[in-house]
């Protein structure tokens, strides 16, 4: 990085392999937005890796832990869970192990992470055809099984109850209380609308509705209710704002807005709880702010959003500054 450009961004430092930045990024209106609906992203802190010379591997899955903000990393590459503090300290990693064909336990490639109202953490891995359930130290507690399928992504109601969605053929959403026993499944594997192809991603709105992120659906971003009722959708494969070619991650905050990651295009749009795209946050590049193949997605209900970076191997933090009379707390019905 030229010190002297970084200088003229604001203060800055490094400390064990971290990076905390001061600046702000405003996400530039689209279609066009308007000022009472328009947000900013204010970059509070960038981790390039666990430590001097332990680069992040193709990070992807990334949650906030509820009870102190720590910030919980699916270093993919390298196997590995490596947690922050919410100023950018390292504080412990570990490998994730997964039972392999035979039996035997592997090193996995935990792809997408959240926690659920236990406090424990789930963990979606590459590897494995189950959801994995740890302790904050990384100790197995249970594990989600999922009937035919693979997971792909998952996220957790205010209710406590845990959605998983898998990908390929076999794209389901499956429900678990949050004692973690099953709770049914719904969706049926298609492009129209209604059905699903290639789960992506999985944000709940509330306690109503259920967003479903495919990559090879019609409609790209589906809404559904908590048990698969088909309600909208939003977004398709071609050009221009609001639409997308790779969603890789989606997070709904607190307001009822829904934000999006897109791995091909760069950028991280946001939507109302209607699906009217509100801003666009341009990646195209390396610089703090900007994305290369953003990857995971988590907000921490507070206002603040991890952004992992697979080709840059970075994970961002940013604030959520919000112009709309109300702020961060106002409340869109989904």
């Amino acid at each position: 990085m030229n010190p002297a450009g970084a200088a003229r961004r604001g203060r800055l430092w490094s400390t064990a392999g971290a990076l905390l930045v001061w600046s702000s990024l405003t996400l530039p209106a689209a279609n066009p937005v308007s000022a009472d609906n328009a947000a900013l992203l204010r970059p509070r802190l960038a981790l390039w890796g666990y430590g001097n010379g332990a680069a992040f591997q193709q990070p992807s899955g990334v949650a906030f832990d509820p009870t102190d903000g720590a910030i919980y990393v699916g270093n993919t590459g390298a196997h590995r869970i490596d947690v922050f503090s919410q100023t950018g300290r390292p504080l412990s990693r570990f490998v994730h192990r997964v039972s392999g064909p035979s039996g035997e336990m592997l090193d996995g490639s935990p792809v997408a992470l959240a926690f659920d109202r236990s406090g424990r953490l789930l963990v979606v891995d590459h590897s494995a055809p189950y959801v994995d359930v740890l302790d904050r130290r990384g100790r197995p507690v249970a594990r989600l099984e999922i009937p035919g399928g693979h997971p792909a992504a998952v996220a957790v109601g205010a209710d406590g109850t845990i959605y998983v969605g898998t990908t390929v053929e076999a794209a389901r959403v499956h429900r678990f209380r949050r004692d973690y026993t099953a709770d049914g499944t719904w969706g049926a594997n298609g492009t129209a609308p209604g059905l699903l192809s290639d789960i992506a991603a999985l944000a709940v709105l509330g306690d109503t509705a259920v967003a479903v992120a495919c990559e090879r659906s019609d409609l790209v971003i589906q809404i559904f209710s908590p048990a698969g009722e088909f309600r909208r959708g939003f977004g398709t494969h071609e050009v221009g704002d609001g639409n997308f070619s790779l969603p890789s991650a989606m997070a709904a905050t607190p307001d009822g807005r829904l934000w999006v990651l897109d791995g091909i295009r760069r950028t991280l749009q946001v939507f109302d709880a209607q699906g009217s795209l509100l801003a666009v946050a341009p990646g195209s590049g390396t610089a703090l702010g900007n994305f290369d193949h953003p990857s995971g997605l988590a907000c921490d209900g507070r206002g603040s959003l991890a952004v992992t970076d697979r080709a840059i191997g970075r994970v961002q933090v940013f604030e959520i500054e919000d112009r709309r009379e109300g702020g961060p707390s106002a409340q869109q019905q989904p």
